[in-house]
């Protein structure tokens, strides 16, 4: 009987029948505990995703388009395909008739109900003019076709426009503030025929998040490489190597790498889980132990022995080795494990054996 009735539809249609519904039909519904503001009714779950919101984006101005991504681990699971920009834009409508328990855990959060009152620095109200907004579209466009790649279009927090060609005489040494226009966007304050442009340039309006992606994406590209994400501190991708893309080139990978680690108790649940899910190494000491044995593995292949020279450091640009460990000190190293053998960790010790390390070799000279 009930079969293929489309129940959120109509349970839709009955709140907004509300104020002309029959009187006797309201009380049949009433009785049966219906809630008729659907905000309340998803209270728990639209406050999670508020909250989410704030934790990823550091504020609760949400852009009016804004939807929860599906699939993102980022977000707790009850929250993906919200339209949070609608259900922001309902609950300020709706903010008189809201429960009071609503209105005071939003009040807590820092939710913000009358946009055009938002005060930014020491108590100015956010404008940027349009003309304003255009001539940074103009700045964008011309980023956009200088860059070597189309992937997205970003700046710091802010820029100065260069004072050369091909930048327009009228713009050369003026300064614009990148952040302000990112909170002006999240305030949905920005001309959005110009925020349609910028977006068609991939114009990168959270560089937190944007900074997290291109990151992960370097892992990512360094496992499918190497087998591994076990960067060495002073790891730099390589800027002639075909494998990588342009934007991600001369990135200091190894030195992003070491300070995640540094700030793993900031990171967010979702942020470490997908680091795991890519192997990350999180303790730099087995980092380290585990690159030794690569290298070590890899000279007993070449050299059919462990017998490393006191001087030997592994080859740069030599096609036997791999180039993460390039200018690795492995003599210095095999020596200092030696004269360090009674104060090393079980564990370690045992990886060595494994690989038939010896402990009392004697060295061979260059």
């Amino acid at each position: 009987m009930y079969w293929g009735k489309q129940l959120g539809y109509a349970v839709g249609t009955l709140r907004s029948q509300q104020d002309t519904m029959d009187p006797a039909r309201r009380q049949v519904l009433d009785s049966m505990g219906f809630i008729w503001d659907g905000v309340q009714a998803n209270c728990k779950k639209n406050l999670l995703a508020l909250e989410t919101y704030k934790a990823i984006h550091g504020d609760l101005l949400v852009q009016s388009s804004f939807i929860v991504p599906d699939q993102d681990p980022k977000w707790p699971q009850d929250t993906w395909n919200i339209n949070l920009g609608s259900l922001v834009y309902r609950l300020r409508d709706s903010k008189d008739s809201l429960l009071p328990e609503m209105r005071d855990k939003l009040n807590v959060m820092g939710f913000v109900w009358n946009i055009r009152e938002k005060k930014i620095g020491s108590g100015r109200t956010l404008k940027i003019s349009v003309a304003k907004q255009k001539q940074l579209l103009q700045v964008v466009e011309i980023q956009y076709k200088l860059q070597d790649h189309t992937e997205f279009t970003t700046f710091g927090n802010n820029f100065r426009v260069p004072s050369t060609s091909p930048w327009p005489e009228h713009l050369q040494g003026c300064n614009f503030n990148i952040s302000t226009f990112r909170t002006a966007y999240r305030m949905n304050l920005l001309n959005r025929s110009i925020v349609a442009k910028l977006d068609a340039m991939g114009f990168v309006w959270d560089d937190n998040q944007h900074q997290w992606k291109l990151f992960l994406e370097a892992l990512q590209i360094f496992k499918n490489i190497y087998g591994h994400v076990e960067v060495a501190k002073y790891f730099e991708i390589p800027a002639e190597d075909p494998q990588w893309p342009v934007y991600l080139k001369a990135m200091k990978l190894g030195i992003r790498v070491s300070n995640i680690r540094s700030r793993r108790t900031s990171l967010t649940t979702e942020m470490t889980q997908e680091l795991d899910a890519l192997n990350f190494v999180w303790d730099a000491e087995e980092l380290h132990r585990q690159r030794v044995l690569l290298a070590l593995t890899k000279y007993q292949e070449l050299n059919d022995d462990l017998l490393v020279p006191q001087k030997f450091i592994v080859p740069e640009d030599d096609p036997d080795w791999s180039s993460d460990l390039a200018n690795m000190q492995l003599g210095a190293i095999v020596n200092r494990i030696r004269s360090t053998k009674n104060s090393l960790p079980k564990e370690w010790k045992e990886q060595l054996n494994n690989i038939g390390f010896k402990w009392n070799a004697r060295k061979k000279s260059l």
